[in-house]
């Protein structure tokens, strides 16, 4: 056993996510953390908002901010940290059902291994997205057909089920899937009112473990977003190719729009639902998106 702490961490557990739950236990989390020199203060949510809240309440006393949650509970604590005057280094210890930006830092989804990444591992800067200058996500922002399935679906079958819920409650939305009008703008791409079923703004390898991006394309600190944006196909068969497309990363420029940008902004004819991190992001005519480059550090 340490006898002295040589920092201080403080620990955010979202007791909810996942399906494993508190797995190892949080005195186990804090045994491991304390071998290796760290001394932990926990702190647990329950609600909306806690995580952000704490981060912005305690974490003066604290040289460390560890995330035990999934990509909701991380996207709050990045929230929270964006306020501050200090860049106060991430642990992430994976617990959610998809654990999307997790993959793309290769840190792994076992508990200890994760913990045993923030002892000895070192921070390194990931890019963030400020989303209509009041908000910020850390690994996408999407509209359109399914991006709703990830809130909408209830956390007992999040836990239950894992993936397979998401799918399931994707499935019930596949009659509303309608075109959406939208004036995109970005240095890279622009074009005039057109229509598309889906859109993504992203910094991630994966989205909803469902779409991967190329791995030789995504660098997830170099200013840039992957933006993807998808007509809706005109028969079955060009919804075969559309997907097909996607899933081999081949994407089909007769119905996909692919782009890196550092920023972006979006206006619609009406109202359009966003999804940030997993969550609902809220409902706008206008969106603009900048990429704030190494805005956090994270131990991977």
């Amino acid at each position: 056993m340490c006898a002295y702490f040589e920092k201080k961490a403080m620990v955010i557990v979202n007791p909810c996510a996942g399906r494993k739950r508190l797995s190892p236990q949080l005195l186990d989390i804090a045994d491991l953390f304390s071998r290796g020199g760290i001394e932990t203060t926990v702190y647990t949510t329950s609600a909306r908002g806690d995580a952000t809240s704490f981060v912005q309440r305690y974490s003066h006393k604290f040289d460390i901010i560890v995330c035990r949650g999934g990509d909701g509970t991380l996207h709050e604590v990045v929230n929270g940290i964006l306020t501050l005057d200090r860049r106060i280094p991430i642990g992430y210890i994976p617990s959610g059902t998809t654990n999307d930006l997790a993959k793309s830092l290769g840190i792994p989804n076992n508990a200890r291994k994760a913990i045993s990444v923030i002892i000895n591992g070192k921070p390194v800067g990931n890019d963030v997205g400020q989303f209509n200058s009041d908000s910020y996500f850390t690994y996408s922002a999407s509209f359109g057909a399914f991006t709703s399935c990830s809130y909408d679906t209830p956390q007992w079958m999040k836990n239950r089920f894992g993936h397979a819920a998401y799918v399931y409650e994707g499935a019930k939305t596949v009659k509303q899937i309608h075109p959406i009008r939208v004036k995109v703008r970005s240095n890279e791409f622009e074009t005039d009112w057109d229509e598309f079923v889906f859109g993504t703004v992203a910094n991630s390898l994966s989205l909803g473990n469902v779409i991967k991006l190329d791995k030789n394309i995504v660098d997830l600190n170099d200013g840039k977003f992957e933006v993807m944006l998808i007509k809706k196909p005109d028969s079955f068969q060009a919804w075969m190719d559309t997907l097909a497309s996607v899933f081999s990363k081949k994407y089909d420029k007769r119905y996909i729009k692919f782009f890196q940008s550092s920023e972006i902004n979006l206006e619609f004819e009406d109202d359009v639902p966003w999804t940030t991190d997993g969550e609902s992001g809220g409902s706008f005519e206008n969106v603009n998106i900048k990429n704030m480059k190494d805005a956090v550090v994270i131990f991977r």
